[in-house]
């Protein structure tokens, strides 16, 4: 019986290594959207430690880049408009527009042919890339773009474009479409809340230190619960700072580091918020930037509101910081479908009481729509792309449905 076990184990064995052998894997295939990317025989896709690896030009060639090669450095290039990817072989850094981009598996030379990670220029090149298993089947899809809130608003010769905004988003959330874009590129002006490149000018950064800090003596354990506190030392622990780190501030200025914390945390960035995608094309064309506000008005706004609000927004926060499903996430995917029931609906809900929807949104709003609408009167027949605060935009008080009070027409775009 030992012996008739032995002999079925090693048949098992026998028949695994045999069906290893004999069953040749399938080629693995090449899809954009439904073109299959054809290439010449003998240069068929690899996989290396899980990552395709396909012959650089014809991918490059197909994705609408202009190819070339540089015998020297051995580097393979792909260029289109506001876009150069660029790979040296056996290097394990890529480059795209010049910034640098860490590579998993690097591309080399097979039989003389450059061979590129196919995800990596997909992703670079603003496509999804997904992997069928089952067909052995790469596919690249072009990335939708977002609809966004974009309307549009003409008097005398004047035209105002207006963009609800996020100020922070993901990777996910561009390309924008086409629509947003040739607005943009057509203003001769470019206007926004507060101009968040001067965020680090010395005296902003003196006046946060001013505003935010305590100095009577007191701490940030004086001003809220107790069990607000101890929450606020457990979330400050597990992000590796000491529990006092927050205690010289007040209640909103952590609030705003905790939010901070959450937008990491979720993989969003305010370095690619929206306006700060525009400010960064403006500072690349030299483009006139004018504010609605200034980083001082915000600051101080904030610093005024009641204790019991500063609270009620930090509680918020740390409520946030632990939530399943990111309000971040909620608002990004309102942006990308572009719904304004939702978005209305996300703006009640982030309120937060009267006080808060009359400091945010009413006593703010009514300024920004007397400069819009200034705009939309003025002499000078210019073209103004103005960046706001999605959450600005709609509701009894949206600059949107004042200016449309106010006798203009605005359009959706």
């Amino acid at each position: 019986m030992k012996k008739m076990a032995l002999w079925l184990a090693a048949l098992a064995l026998l028949f695994s290594f045999a069906t290893g052998v004999q069953a040749e894997a399938k080629p693995v295939t090449v899809w954009i959207g439904d073109e299959r990317l054809e290439l010449e025989e003998g240069l068929q896709p690899l996989i290396e430690q899980g990552t395709t690896l396909v012959p650089a030009e014809p991918l490059l060639e197909e994705l609408a880049f202009a190819y070339s090669w540089d015998e020297q450095t051995q580097a393979a290039t792909g260029t289109k408009e506001g876009l150069t990817v660029t790979l040296r072989m056996d290097d394990p850094v890529a480059h795209v527009n010049e910034e640098e981009r860490q590579l998993v598996v690097v591309p080399r030379l097979v039989k003389g042919t450059a061979y590129v990670p196919l995800r990596f220029v997909g992703e670079a090149a603003g496509y999804e890339v997904s992997w069928n298993g089952e067909n052995r089947a790469v596919t690249l899809e072009e990335d939708e773009p977002s609809v966004g809130f974009l309307w549009k608003a003409e008097n005398s010769g004047n035209t105002v474009y207006l963009l609800g905004s996020i100020h922070v988003a993901s990777e996910a959330m561009y390309p924008l479409r086409p629509e947003i874009m040739e607005a943009y590129e057509a203003s001769d002006i470019l206007v926004v809340e507060a101009d968040i490149r001067q965020a680090n000018v010395e005296a902003n950064r003196q006046l946060v230190v001013d505003l935010s800090a305590y100095k009577d003596g007191t701490t940030l354990k004086d001003h809220i619960a107790e069990d607000t506190y101890k929450k606020l030392v457990q979330l400050l622990k597990e992000n590796g700072m000491e529990e006092t780190a927050m205690d010289a501030f007040k209640p909103w200025s952590v609030s705003s580091t905790i939010d901070y914390l959450t937008t990491l945390k979720s993989g969003y960035d305010a370095g690619i918020g929206i306006d700060a995608y525009f400010l960064e094309q403006a500072t690349e064309s030299g483009q006139a930037v004018v504010e609605l506000e200034s980083i001082e008005a915000q600051l101080r706004m904030f610093d005024e509101f009641s204790p019991e609000l500063q609270e009620q927004m930090l509680t918020a926060s740390i409520e946030g910081y632990y939530a399943e499903e990111s309000s971040l996430e909620q608002l990004t995917e309102t942006w990308a479908t572009g719904d304004e029931a939702q978005l209305l609906a996300l703006t009640n809900e982030a309120a937060m009481g009267e006080e808060l929807y009359k400091a945010m949104l009413e006593d703010r709003n009514k300024p920004m729509v007397e400069k819009i609408a200034g705009f939309l009167n003025g002499e000078e027949k210019n073209v103004r792309f103005v960046v706001v605060g999605a959450a600005h935009m709609l509701g009894e008080h949206g600059i949107v449905p004042q200016l449309e009070q106010a006798g203009f027409t605005v359009t959706r775009q």
